[in-house]
């Protein structure tokens, strides 16, 4: 099988899905795509020939930060066997658990737009700041895979952002800690603008060799754009910025 994630974490790389499912028709392989980043309502991968989607729901589909949940979806045959190993492992929500997911999705869609707003205005709003090396976004124009993004998302961009600040880790770590509205967690996807650095948590295990090589550079800091008012974030970041060096 081939296994990716739709929108890569933390560099925010886009997959070149008609592609993908070509390479894997050939090879007669399953293709499973991550696509918790992007979410249904930016990105359908099934409407491409995709076998399996499969999503980390605790994020953006629930949206409130308060279960643990995952989902796949996909043609019957696949799911029945999913099914299958389920019941046997036991692998299924709690019932208030699977209320507070249904709850969540009611306003999947309104949310949605909210972090795909604040996701562009905050990246445009970095872009152009002095202290910041660079911003990664799909929905900039300096995105390098425009042209692959304009193809396949039409909806919009989703409210993660990465960006490198100047100064390095250090510099990063002192700048998050002086936030006021944005919280430093590991998480992503919830109503609150969540924040962190790839170096201490999600690639912590790596050498700087391998940081390096897949693009994981100093002062890399991943941020996820809740759906508070955008002016406002804005303003937070802001400060932040101002008190580091």
């Amino acid at each position: 099988m081939l296994f990716f994630e739709s929108l890569s974490n933390p560099l925010l790389k886009i997959l070149d899905l008609p592609n993908v499912v070509k390479i894997a028709k050939k090879h007669n392989l399953i293709t499973i795509i991550d696509n918790t980043f992007l979410t249904p309502y930016n990105l359908c991968p099934l409407d491409y020939g995709i076998d399996l989607v499969v999503h980390s729901a605790t994020k953006y589909l629930n949206g409130h930060s308060d279960i643990i949940a995952g989902l796949a979806v996909g043609r019957k045959s696949l799911i029945e066997e999913i099914w299958e190993k389920m019941v046997r492992l036991g692998a299924s929500m709690d019932p208030h658990q699977a209320f507070l997911l249904e709850r969540g999705l009611k306003t999947f869609s309104l949310r949605m737009q909210r972090h795909n707003e604040n996701g562009k205005r905050i990246a445009e709003y970095l872009e152009i700041h002095p202290k910041i090396n660079k911003v990664i976004y799909p929905g900039l124009k300096s995105y390098p895979q425009r042209e692959l993004v304009s193809s396949l998302l039409k909806t919009g961009y989703s409210g993660m952002v990465s960006f490198e600040i100047k100064g390095g880790n250090e510099t990063g770590l002192k700048f998050m800690r002086n936030l006021k509205i944005i919280r430093e967690a590991t998480s992503l996807g919830g109503v609150e603008s969540l924040i962190s650095m790839p170096f201490n948590t999600s690639h912590a295990g790596l050498t700087k060799e391998e940081k390096d090589r897949i693009g994981i550079k100093e002062g890399l800091i991943r941020l996820s754009c809740g759906i508070e008012d955008a002016e406002d974030l804005i303003e937070d970041i802001d400060q932040a910025l101002s008190a580091v060096h």
